[in-house]
């Protein structure tokens, strides 16, 4: 939606002049059912039209393509009231809104008519954008690849919750019998619980992103933020597993514990990473 938007606010022009271009090319004058659904063969976007008079008071049906109502004939449409300012040519196209009925991006156009009455237009943004050419119909791959981060996202939160829940099995299931080392129980259960927190961390950030709320994300920061927060989940778990692996150590062999200091090293150089990561960005979308 917001990359609809965009392309409108650059357009906005030209999309302006495609459409009163058309509605002049009209020659018959009058309000008449006919007249109004002539223009939806003309306009494949077009959701809705009606007229109003002076005082934005609707003096047509609203008609859809399929339907109409009479309900607001005669009353004020308070929307068009309030916003609505015509040019010099008589002519008007709003900004980019959501429709409260619909929930979709639409874009409003009203032109003054000889008979003072003003033609009013709904019109589907996206459907519009695609009619003249600015983006392609790509709602099928739109929603293929956000069913397949959707299975892979759902996938890897199912892989996470069984690395948990057998991490918790290993726990209980060792802890009593007396033959087995507490310590190593403890150990084992801790790394699979740290590889299911990074896996589920990755499964919700790709969820949150590519699936629940992409419409709120910017395209040129998204991918940015699911990369900070999957550096940041690794990060944690390193952190985690080198923090066992010197409690392990200590018990065990100190000669052992070059291993850990290489893997604190490892963790260290991912945080600066991470930082130049973030800090390059953050000038980047300043300048």
């Amino acid at each position: 939606m917001k990359e609809a938007i965009r392309i409108y606010k650059e357009h906005r022009d030209e999309i302006k002049k495609y459409i009163f271009k058309i509605i002049d090319s009209i020659q018959e004058e009058g309000l008449s059912e006919e007249k109004l659904r002539g223009f939806f063969p003309l306009f494949h976007s077009l959701q809705s039209i009606y007229a109003v008079d002076g005082g934005c008071s609707q003096i047509t049906p609203l008609y859809l393509k399929e339907s109409s109502d009479s309900k607001r004939v005669d009353r004020v449409v308070e929307s068009l009231r309030e916003n609505i300012s015509l040019d010099e040519n008589g002519e008007y196209i709003s900004s980019a809104y959501l429709s409260s009925k619909e929930g979709i991006p639409t874009v409003t156009v009203s032109k003054k008519m000889s008979d003072n009455a003003v033609l009013t237009m709904n019109f589907n943004l996206v459907k519009l954008l695609e009619e003249m050419h600015y983006i392609d119909k790509a709602d099928l791959f739109n929603k293929m690849t956000k069913y397949i981060y959707a299975a892979i996202g759902y996938s890897l939160s199912f892989f996470a919750v069984v690395l948990i829940f057998y991490a918790l099995f290993n726990f209980a299931y060792y802890i009593m019998d007396e033959d087995v080392n507490v310590f190593q129980s403890i150990f084992k259960s801790t790394i699979a619980l740290t590889l299911g927190l990074a896996i589920f961390d990755l499964a919700k950030n790709l969820l949150e992103h590519e699936v629940v709320y992409k419409e709120h994300f910017k395209e040129s920061h998204g991918s940015k933020l699911l990369l900070e927060k999957f550096l940041i989940s690794i990060i944690i778990a390193l952190s985690i597993e080198a923090l066992m692996t010197v409690f392990k150590i200590a018990l065990a062999d100190y000669r052992d514990i070059v291993y850990a200091v290489y893997l604190i090293l490892a963790v260290s150089v991912m945080i600066v990473a991470m930082s130049f990561l973030t800090r390059t960005a953050q000038k980047g979308s300043s300048q």
